[in-house]
């Protein structure tokens, strides 16, 4: 039995997204940012901070594996695994972009985006997984 690649890809994006859910519940849990309004001081923390790191670079990981996946979704020409590949790369897009503006300012607002993405990559992938199997 051929092992079909958008598959194994899309269980390695659901597996990683929720790595990268627990990642940022830990920084949101157990990483304390510095009381202040300067930006470059909250970079600077956050850089210093390994699970806010990993977060990071999980994050840029799965934006590029979404962007992997929608064009292979594309070159399949199925509706309906593009339609989800986009609004999986759009959530995450979304999620990594509440995340810069949550470092920047600590808005308690941004943090709520990124988990709200997270679940609707979540929810797209699955749908794509499930696509997938038929």
């Amino acid at each position: 039995m051929k092992k079909d690649p958008l598959r194994i890809q899309a269980n390695f994006i659901l597996g990683f997204l929720f790595l990268q859910y627990l990642f940022g519940m830990f920084v949101n849990l157990f990483v304390e940012f510095p009381d202040t309004h300067n930006e470059g001081v909250l970079w600077k923390f956050a850089q210093d901070q390994m699970p806010a790191v990993l977060h990071m670079v999980i994050g840029g990981l799965l934006v590029i594996s979404g962007i992997i996946f929608l064009v292979r979704a594309v070159m399949r020409k199925e509706k309906q695994l593009i339609i989800a590949a986009s609004i999986g790369l759009v959530a995450m897009l979304i999620a990594a972009i509440a995340g810069a503006q949550f470092v920047s300012s600590q808005t308690d607002a941004y943090s709520y985006t990124m988990a709200v993405a997270f679940i609707l990559a979540v929810a797209s992938y699955g749908w794509g997984l499930t696509l997938l199997k038929k």
